[in-house]
């Protein structure tokens, strides 16, 4: 193979001489290699290699010549000064030795073995040295650490009955709104939970949290608060998941009104949608004050009819002289006392009337019978106006009970006689 073929053929695929790309050639297996890094270069590096482009020669015998025939050409100004040869015995080759240059790289590459990488100190700054490192308290050389602690007589006695407590039976009954119902205060509730789905507790309407439930594994446990209704019926939720089955832990809830104590399990696919509590105390509470209040209404009554329509300065003229005759048989319709203040009449029945029918009051006028206006306050009758004579009626027919009231003192001024006028 010529020179002058492989010349041409160089030009015509890359449009080069043939002394271009025999260097860069050799500029390939030099990059191939590798640069020394960086770091095992000293303070001042060699200056780099530069590959200077020969331009092709008009004869190809005149590139074969001898490199001795004839004065070097001087580098110009310039050019940086070619580097010390290396200490291999490897030449570049002439442009014309194609073959040679192939086989000086593969006898001797051009690599260069790297240095150890230098130790670097980080540079602190300038306010870095004002910093103190903070002082860590360590741990007591005599510390000891038991974990298995030996308890005392009344330390187990404790922890025997708080365990019966949790034990405790404690069943939980249904609603119609799917509720699960337990009873407050009775043993330990246990809300069963599953991943994927949302365990609900609900409180007592307008109870107020007061502070974060607090959960003995709250890693593996999320809780959160939520509400239903608005106002102060408005009724405090606890949203409650887990984030794996198998888990087991307890949780406590402070309130305004009481603290609860639940147990959480989770499963893989069994748990319970919602749970409540039912309180017996608070209802105990409600009928206390229910009855007190009645109670309480039932004797402002009784005494706002004893002294209901007594016109001012009337305790001093208050009339007790009446007759009272009839129903000796039948008491209960009978008054226990009639008096009256110079304006009003006030007829005292029995006790035994207050779950029987009440009779009807009825005045004897000159005319007759007369109806009058009385209200009837407890066990009192009170009439608006005074009367010489008056009848209280039970029935009629001949079962008809009769009682007569006459005032011993008429109110013309006259003496009433018993039985009539």
């Amino acid at each position: 193979m010529s020179w002058k073929w492989f010349e041409r053929v160089m030009y015509s695929l890359l449009g080069v001489s043939s002394a271009t790309a025999v260097s860069g050639l050799v500029a390939l297996a030099v990059l191939i290699a590798g640069p020394p890094p960086v770091w095992s270069q000293t303070a001042a590096p060699a200056p780099p290699v530069v590959l200077k482009r020969v331009s092709a020669p008009a004869d190809p015998q005149a590139a074969s010549s001898p490199a001795g025939s004839g004065p070097e050409p001087k580098p110009a100004a310039s050019q940086p000064a070619t580097p010390a040869a290396s200490s291999s015995s490897a030449q570049l080759p002439a442009p014309g030795d194609y073959a040679k240059a192939l086989t000086i790289l593969k006898r001797d590459p051009l690599t260069t073995q790297p240095k150890p990488l230098p130790s670097i100190t980080a540079v602190q700054p300038a306010n870095e040295a004002t910093l103190q490192p903070v002082a860590v308290s360590s741990v007591p050389k005599d510390f000891v650490e038991h974990k298995n602690i030996v308890l005392s007589q009344s330390a187990q006695a404790g922890v025997a009955l708080s365990e019966s407590l949790q034990t405790e039976k404690n069943m939980p009954v249904p609603t119609k709104d799917g509720r699960i119902l337990y009873t407050y205060g009775v043993g330990l509730p246990t809300a069963v939970c599953a991943p994927f789905r949302v365990c609900t507790i609900e409180l007592q309407p307008g109870e107020k949290l007061t502070g974060e439930p607090k959960i003995g594994d709250d890693v593996r446990w999320l809780v959160e608060p939520g509400t239903s209704g608005t106002g102060e019926a408005a009724t405090p939720l606890l949203l409650i998941k887990p984030r794996q089955d198998g888990l087991d832990t307890n949780m406590v809830v402070t309130t305004d009104r009481r603290t609860y104590y639940v147990r959480l399990i989770s499963k893989t696919t069994d748990y319970i949608a919602r749970m409540a509590f039912n309180y017996p105390d608070d209802e105990k509470i409600k009928w206390d004050a229910y009855l007190q209040k009645q109670k309480q209404e039932l004797t402002d009554e009784r005494s706002a009819s004893r002294v209901d329509g007594i016109a001012p300065g009337g305790m001093d003229s208050l009339f007790f002289d009446y007759e009272i005759k009839g129903s000796d048989h039948d008491p209960s319709i009978r008054p226990i006392r009639v008096l009256d203040d110079g304006v009003k009449t006030y007829i005292v029945m029995s006790p035994l009337a207050e779950h029987r029918e009440l009779p009807t009051l009825v005045i004897h006028g000159v005319d007759g019978n007369e109806m009058v206006n009385y209200r009837v306050k407890g066990d009192t009758y009170i009439v608006d106006r005074l009367f010489d004579r008056a009848a209280l009626l039970l029935g009629v027919g001949k079962h008809q009970e009769k009682v007569e009231i006459t005032r011993q003192k008429p109110v013309s001024g006259a003496v009433a006689v018993a039985g009539g006028r």
